[in-house]
C-alpha cells in the first residue's frame, strides 16, 4: 500500500473501523495480524518494511494519544522544517489514521 493516496489509506482506515466494530473474528484479527485485516479490507498488501501497532480503545477512555519517537537532543534542521511545516513522515499517526504510506 506504500503508492496509495491519502484518501484510499483512510477510505481502508475507516472499512477496518467499521467491520471492527461489529465482527468480533474480524477484529482479533486486526488485532493479531493487522496487515492481513487490510489485506481483506482494501485487496492491497502492506509491504515488509511497514510496522504496524494497533490497540483497543478501553471503556471510559475518551481518547487514545500516540506520542511520537522521544528525540533526547537537539532536532536537526530538517526535523524542525518537518515539524514546522506540518509534514507528516512514515513514523507518524496522524488524527488517529493509521498512516503507513512512505512520503
Amino acid at each position: 500500500m506504500n503508492q496509495c493516496t491519502q484518501e484510499e489509506i483512510d477510505a481502508t482506515y475507516q472499512k477496518i473501523q467499521a467491520k471492527a466494530a461489529t465482527d468480533k473474528d474480524f477484529r482479533q484479527k486486526v488485532l493479531s495480524n493487522p496487515k492481513e485485516a487490510i489485506k481483506e479490507v482494501s485487496g492491497k498488501e502492506v509491504p515488509e518494511d511497514i510496522k504496524l501497532n494497533v490497540i483497543e480503545n478501553e471503556p471510559g477512555v475518551d481518547q487514545t494519544f500516540v506520542l511520537p519517537d522521544f528525540v533526547g537532543e537537539e532536532l536537526s534542521d530538517e526535523q524542525l522544517d518537518n515539524v514546522a511545516g506540518g509534514r507528516c513522515t512514515a513514523q507518524c499517526n496522524c488524527a488517529g489514521t493509521s498512516n503507513y504510506s512512505r512520503r
